[in-house]
Order: structure tokens, then C-alpha cells, then sequence
């Protein structure tokens, strides 16, 4: 049994010092850097949105084919003019069918792009704000069937 337990030990501490080795060496880095300060801009952003009572509507249901994207953007309750609003369409599965379009202003506060879904699945739409002292983005996920 000492035999035994005289092999098992070393084998073990070196199967240890083997894995602390390779998580060492390989790390993927899933913590991100700057974790406080990435943070800290985001509730920056997220208090300038609130004191400017910005509301920025869903776009409706999408579908296969050609799509109008029309949504509603509003600040302190009266319709946001001439904001610079840029719309991301992507398919979660493949990053080959990703469109980034600039939207239009169509009357004060209503803005659309027209995007086009080739096939079904599962699509990302994130509408990104840019004013002069404000950035702001928003992201939705339809199904597409």
C-alpha cells in the first residue's frame, strides 16, 4: 500500500502543477480589464439618458425579405430633431449578412432605413445614437419566421 501511495502522489501533484501551468498559460482572459472603469462610463451614459427623458420606440416585427425599420426617438417628451441614428441588422448565426445603415429623418422624431432579412432565424437589430452630448444605443432581437 505505500508502494502504492508513493507513486499516486507524485503523480498527482504533478497532474496539478501541469493544469495550474496550462490555465496559467492559456488563459482566455474572460475578465475583462478595466472592468470599473467600463462600468462607470455606462452609468454615465445611462444618467444623461434619464435627464434627457430619451425614449426611443421598437422597431415592429421583421420579416423575410425587404424591411422599412421606422421607430420614434423623443426627449423630454417632444420628438428628437435631427439626431444621427445609425441601424445594425446581423443574424446571430452567421456575421456574413450584417448591414449597418444610416437612418433618415422622415418627419421630426420619426426615423427608417430599409433592411433586407434573407432568410429566418434569429436577428439582432441595435439602433445607435449620436447628438451632441449624448451616445446612446438600444439593441432587439426578433425571430424571424
Amino acid at each position: 500500500m505505500k508502494i502504492f501511495l508513493y507513486i499516486v502522489y507524485p503523480v498527482f501533484f504533478f497532474a496539478m502543477g501541469c493544469g495550474i501551468y496550462a490555465a496559467n498559460k492559456y488563459a482566455e482572459g474572460l475578465v475583462d480589464s478595466n472592468y470599473y472603469e467600463k462600468s462607470r462610463s455606462f452609468f454615465d451614459v445611462k444618467a444623461a439618458e434619464e435627464k434627457q427623458e430619451l425614449a426611443i420606440s421598437k422597431p415592429g416585427a421583421l420579416k423575410k425579405g425587404s424591411n422599412k425599420i421606422r421607430l420614434s426617438v423623443s426627449s423630454h417628451g417632444r420628438p428628437l430633431e435631427r439626431a444621427a441614428l445609425t441601424l445594425f441588422v446581423g443574424n446571430l448565426s452567421s456575421t456574413g449578412y450584417d448591414s449597418t445603415l444610416a437612418m433618415q429623418e422622415l418627419v421630426p422624431g420619426i426615423y427608417q432605413a430599409t433592411a433586407d432579412i434573407p432568410f429566418n432565424g434569429v436577428w439582432l437589430v441595435r439602433i445607435d445614437l449620436k447628438q451632441q452630448h449624448l451616445t446612446s444605443s438600444r439593441k432587439w432581437f426578433f425571430d424571424v419566421k
